[in-house]
């Protein structure tokens, strides 16, 4: 052999060898979830269900172990929503909503439905569109099919199901008088319902648009009479969308109490009032998340804390990954469960909206409490504290200012066809817990190719030399 090609091939293995030095590294700074950590469900275990979402894609056995660790009840994300169950007339896919409740079920792990009836990944045979809606009876026909398909599959299995997802617009008039003039109806672009359009498409006498609404509880509580029934929203603290929530729930149970379905008097039809939770560093008054609740409580019916995250910064704006916006952070969420603690009589559940940062759909602002390495952050350690007063960060208790009044906060809407599987920006199929590595797979191959590029121009200078 040449001493020429003596040199390229040593060169060449020296490249594998920097190569496989590169992959080896990355997979062995995998991200790994510490399970030695007390488990949030069992600190909480006399004051409320601990929960987190899950999708078919995730449940590998690392994520199981951390789940069942930390939490007992489940929401999925979006496999359970109608545009995922039933994408074309009479075709129920049923297959991963059957793995997961078996999954569920053997891990002895509730789980919360969401959602039967939304303006937004909805399926568009149950209502056609908004411009060219179905009648009212049509797709009143479709949505008791649908709802008897889908929670009639799982009577008795489902814990709670979101009957209704976010029926009133981002924001309400303070002054509202009338419920029904706060819903998204058939104008206002990404303020309208498909539903309330087709239920008003041959509205006559006292029937209205919103009759979907009370519709979609009955049909719900007739195929599942075992499941808690929500109403489920954002915003929910603003002082005139709160009134509304409160308006409608209060009178469609009073209309459900002279139904004459109603076989059971003593029980609610709208038997649980969600709070997504949604919120901002920047803008969150704890205080009037506790006003929300106290009034909700009125009703009678349960608050659920269905969607918890809190990222830093405003609406429209995030934060940077500061300590003192992280200490802002724990700070708030330690609030926040303070104010659940107090009303955990009333409170059936808080969801947390994603199980770390960088598989949330609001990714960019840090929101959940694990970090991009699936490790605790201070807001664990600060929520944590209130069972466990030793594991207080060192600013778990140092003052944090309310910059903005109980009506200034305005989150943007939480469900929307843009996010889940693709929020998350480090893996398309959102991030398989701890089978990811530590380095994305686009670094690792960035780094690699440049070991071959140099490789390469390497041999090519000997080569130029020795010609």
């Amino acid at each position: 052999m040449s001493n020429l090609l003596k040199s390229a091939a040593a060169l060449l293995f020296a490249g594998a060898m920097l190569l496989a030095g590169v992959i080896a590294a990355s997979a062995n700074t995998r991200r790994v979830w510490d399970l030695t950590l007390p488990s949030f469900h069992e600190a909480f275990a006399d004051y409320f269900y601990i929960g987190n979402i899950m999708e078919p894609s995730h449940l590998t056995t690392d994520n199981t172990a951390m789940f069942t660790h930390h939490y007992n009840i489940v929401t999925p994300e979006n496999m359970m929503k109608p545009s995922s169950m039933a994408p074309r007339p009479g075709t129920y896919n049923l297959t991963a909503s059957n793995g997961f409740m078996t999954w569920a079920e053997s891990n002895n792990l509730k789980v919360h439905g969401h959602t039967l009836v939304w303006h937004s990944q909805s399926a568009g045979w149950l209502t056609g569109s908004v411009d060219n809606p179905l009648t009212r009876e049509e797709a009143r026909a479709n949505m008791q099919d649908y709802i008897n398909a889908v929670a009639g599959e799982y009577s008795g299995r489902i814990y709670s199901w979101d009957v209704v997802n976010e029926a009133f617009t981002t924001s309400v008039n303070a002054l509202v008088l009338d419920w029904r003039d706060a819903l998204r109806k058939f104008d206002g672009g990404n303020e309208a319902s498909a539903w309330y359009a087709a239920y008003s498409n041959g509205a006559t006498g006292d029937e209205d648009g919103s009759d979907y609404i009370y519709d979609a509880f009955v049909f719900a509580r007739l195929a599942d009479p075992h499941a808690i029934l929500f109403y489920n929203d954002f915003n929910e603290t603003q002082g005139g969308k709160r009134e509304a929530i409160v308006m409608m729930t209060n009178e469609l149970n009073q209309k459900w109490a002279n139904d004459p379905q109603n076989t059971d008097p003593d029980r609610l039809l709208i038997e649980g009032l969600g709070m997504q939770a949604h919120y901002w560093t920047a803008d969150l008054s704890p205080l009037s998340v506790e006003m929300t609740i106290a009034e909700f409580v009125q009703t009678g019916a349960v608050v659920g804390i269905t969607e918890l995250d809190l990222p830093l910064g405003r609406y429209g704006n995030f934060g940077q990954p500061t300590e003192e916006n992280f200490a802002r952070q724990a700070q708030l969420y330690r609030e926040l469960f303070e104010v659940f603690m107090k009303y955990s009589d009333n409170i059936d559940r808080v969801t947390f909206w994603g199980k770390a940062d960088p598989q949330s759909w609001r990714a960019q602002g840090f929101p959940l409490i694990f970090d991009l390495n699936f490790e605790a952050k201070p807001a664990y350690y600060s929520i944590m504290s209130l069972i466990y007063p030793e594991m207080a960060p060192e600013y778990a208790t140092s003052e944090v200012s309310e910059s903005d009044t109980e009506d200034g906060e305005v989150s943007d809407t939480p469900d929307t066809a843009s996010i889940g599987d693709a929020a998350d920006p480090f893996n398309a199929a959102e991030n398989t817990a701890a089978s990811d590595e530590g380095l994305p797979w686009w670094v690792t191959g960035l780094l690699g190719c440049g070991a071959v590029a140099i490789v390469a121009v390497i041999i090519f200078v000997v080569a130029k030399k020795k010609a």
